[in-house]
């Protein structure tokens, strides 16, 4: 089932007032806390509280009810004696929303089918009243609770938890390496990451370990002083390319301390040239760009991430810090890209109007002739011998037919073409004068799990992009059927 349609329409529902604002904490972060606000500040959960008026700043500007509220009667949280499974992971989910929020005689009646606050909540915006009731029993599926806090003109905040299977860390990073061209880049690199919270410093290693970085962790500035003195001399100490210091832990003698200890291990060729000099980030929560920019003056630190970390801004300020002529590689691979795609006829397929409008735009920048159909049965219309595109990119989530069944039938119909031109029954001339047919399709998905190499092939796929569309992805994914000229 594609979800984007209803998705996109609670977007909607809220896109004129604020901003709908998604989080997620392991559940360990939070329970037992009896100020949750206070402590989820000092935890560094990235809440930035206005103490006066009792909501948050928000980055749209407009305040938001405070979110622990909607998570404070949740006896997952409270609970000293509950028996955990070590194989399962329990997470904290919370959705802000900056909308019309639900007045106070319906709060009551929210979770009840087909019960909406407002009844002109649905002529205006849409929806049946049975959102909020089946997102009730998904969570009771998932063993989990769910709650909200809402106030009239402010918005809403609604939050659940569920208990989930641990995955193998091993599959996952094989899958990321396997799709994502970054990784390559900073691979065989070393990170050290010093951080007082141990739960939070796995989250930083989940980021980095992504990006092929092996990560070693201490606990203190003390701690990391004597792991640099330890290490010294050895093959992982000579691959470390950066530090990562978490502010809590932050100390600025001991960050003179590191400088001093690590020009000493490079003078005496303990340090690989080819990493440099190991840079020193500060991980913040909250932190003015006028503090970021002392800390770079003065040389304590290289750059300083915020927090939450994500993945995007993680690589962009490595390849700023790390890289060798990262500008000049990028600017040659765009100059690349276009010669590949340029005058190539391509046939988008997406049952989502914005996702066609998407691709197309993205196709068209680096010179394609692009078309769009909406089903897969068009495009089976579209691609039957003889035609003119040079490749397809298919959705794979698509009503009716999917993008699977349509590269079946798309494929049936090439290996009965080329049959009959190969035994002579059909005449080269008859289509387009081409021996053998077989157009490149490409799958285009947003799951990256989902869309692995036997799903791809099994049905007779070339290969895959993610949406939205990445520039290097992009082209090695296109490199292989189409020649520069």
């Amino acid at each position: 089932m594609n979800l984007f349609p209803y998705l996109f329409l609670k977007l909607q529902f809220t896109q004129d007032k604020g901003h709908i604002f998604v989080s997620v904490h392991l559940v360990d972060e939070v329970k037992g806390a009896c100020n949750v606000g206070d402590k989820v500040l000092q935890q560094g959960l990235n809440l930035v509280q206005d103490m006066s008026s009792k909501t948050y700043n928000t980055l749209s500007g407009f305040p938001v009810v405070d979110r622990w509220r909607s998570w404070e009667n949740f006896k997952t949280l409270n609970s000293k004696d509950a028996v955990e499974d070590p194989e399962k992971i329990k997470l904290l989910v919370t959705v802000e929303d900056t909308g019309v929020g639900i007045h106070l005689g319906a709060q009551d009646r929210i979770f009840t089918p087909f019960v909406q606050a407002d009844s002109s909540t649905s002529r205006h915006y849409g929806g049946t009243g049975i959102g909020l009731s089946i997102s009730k029993h998904l969570v009771e599926l998932m063993h989990g609770e769910i709650g909200f806090v809402s106030e009239p003109g402010i918005g809403s905040t609604f939050s659940f938890t569920g208990s989930f299977a641990k995955g193998e860390v091993s599959s996952l990073d094989s899958r990321w390496k396997q799709y994502d061209p970054v990784v390559s880049e900073f691979q065989g690199l070393r990170a050290l990451v010093v951080d007082n919270r141990s739960i939070r410093a796995e989250v930083t290693r989940y980021h980095l370990r992504r990006l092929g970085i092996s990560v070693d962790i201490t606990l203190s500035m003390e701690s990391t002083c004597t792991y640099l003195s330890n290490a010294c001399g050895t093959s992982d100490f000579a691959h470390l390319a950066m530090i990562l210091i978490d502010k809590d832990a932050w100390n600025q003698e001991r960050v003179l301390q590191f400088r001093s200890l690590l020009k000493e291990h490079r003078q005496k060729g303990r340090l690989n040239v080819s990493t440099n000099f190991p840079k020193i980030f500060l991980l913040a929560t909250a932190m003015t760009p006028l503090e970021r920019s002392k800390l770079k003056i003065a040389g304590f630190v290289d750059n300083v991430l915020m927090k939450p970390l994500r993945l995007s801004v993680i690589v962009a300020c490595f390849q700023e810090l790390l890289g060798n002529g990262r500008k000049d590689q990028v600017h040659r691979k765009k100059t690349t890209l276009g010669t590949l795609l340029r005058e190539k006829r391509i046939l988008v397929v997406d049952d989502n109007k914005v996702n066609r409008r998407v691709a197309e735009g993205a196709l068209k920048k680096y010179g394609a002739i692009v078309s769009c159909v909406e089903k897969g049965q068009d495009a089976l219309d579209k691609l039957r011998p003889p035609h003119n595109f040079d490749a397809c990119f298919m959705d794979l989530q698509m009503p009716e037919m999917d993008g699977f069944e349509a590269t079946r039938q798309i494929r049936s119909v090439e290996t009965q073409v080329n049959e009959k031109i190969a035994s002579g029954e059909a005449s080269i001339d008859m289509y387009g004068n081409v021996s053998y047919w077989h157009i490149p399709i490409l799958a285009m998905t947003a799951d990256v799990i989902q869309a692995t190499n036997e799903e791809c092939m099994n049905c007779g796929m070339d290969g895959y992009v993610s949406k939205p569309f990445e520039e290097e992805q992009l082209y090695s994914a296109v490199a292989s059927f189409f020649e520069s000229g």
